[in-house]
């Protein structure tokens, strides 16, 4: 029970932190968005990890699957959503990010001996649809703006870095079942591995100043009890449970953006239809 509650936690404290995200993706580039909200979470991760975790578990190959998690989720995993948002609108690409349900469950099946059953097959389905549906009407999300119909491989790729980095998170909690080893070195190495990205291309990203710090602060206090939660909630229960019920984050995410983003984005009934079969189609997932 337990880690179903976590996996629900995770999905609202998400949500909110995709409302606060948009905000100031209307005044930064993704780019620093990712950077301001990753440093908020090392800043908050480190401390607890000195008072709370023995030192010498950073030398416990453990660390090594939650680095690659740290790389491809949240930095390379984030830095898409936060792209999709920016040129989709949060009402489109928050339920299209969460079709990472799909990895999640194939990495159960092939790397920790989990199963999909006939009702999880139908839900894949029913997910599939959904996420074509958010598609189909130009009309919705962000009300200014060009919409490319390529624009929605941005939340598609954080779908698959998500879900992907999911699987070593579950790995290395295996390993050393300690949520505050996992959640420093996650965040320390997507901060690293922005600056790594912005030397070789010989632009280090800029942190926002002024007003849009404070969204992004939120932001980023918010994903830390997201990543709480959802970490949680991966290492007490299978990723085809925790991730399907962590995924009702989308219709949390259309709810908040209907009520307080109208100036921005446009949440359509083809939106509200499509997010909740993507919801669904991945609660089939788990039965």
């Amino acid at each position: 029970m337990i880690a179903p509650l976590a996996a629900i936690l995770a999905a609202l404290f998400f949500a909110a932190s995709d409302y606060f995200s948009r905000v100031a993706l209307e005044r930064v580039s993704p780019t620093s968005a990712v950077l301001a909200t990753t440093w908020v979470n090392v800043l908050v991760w480190w401390p607890l990890f000195i008072f709370l975790v023995p030192w010498r578990l950073l030398a416990s190959p453990a660390t090594l699957p939650f680095i690659a998690a740290g790389i491809l989720g949240p930095f390379l995993a984030r830095l898409s959503l936060y792209t999709g948002m920016q040129r989709l609108g949060v009402s489109v690409a928050a339920p299209i990010s969460n079709t990472q349900v799909l990895v999640a469950a194939l990495g159960g099946i092939l790397f920790f001996s989990e199963r999909i059953t006939p009702l999880g097959g139908l839900g894949i389905l029913v997910l599939v649809a959904g996420a074509s549906l958010l598609r189909a009407d130009p009309s919705a999300g962000n009300r200014e703006g060009p919409r490319r119909q390529l624009d929605v491989v941005f939340p598609l790729l954080a779908a698959l870095f998500f879900g992907v980095s999911y699987m070593f998170r579950k790995v290395g909690l295996q390993m050393v079942p300690e949520l505050m080893l996992a959640l420093p070195i996650i965040s320390t190495t997507s901060l690293l591995t922005q600056y790594a990205a912005g030397l070789a291309r010989r632009r280090l990203p800029a942190f926002p100043r002024g007003s849009v710090l404070w969204p992004l602060a939120v932001t980023g206090l918010l994903l830390c009890g997201a990543q709480l939660f959802s970490l949680w909630a991966i290492h007490l229960g299978d990723l085809a449970v925790v991730i399907p019920l962590q995924s009702t984050s989308p219709l949390f995410a259309v709810g908040i953006t209907a009520v307080f983003l109208r100036r921005l984005e446009r949440v359509t009934r083809l939106v509200w239809v499509g997010a909740t079969l993507v919801v669904t189609g991945a609660v089939l997932v788990n039965l």
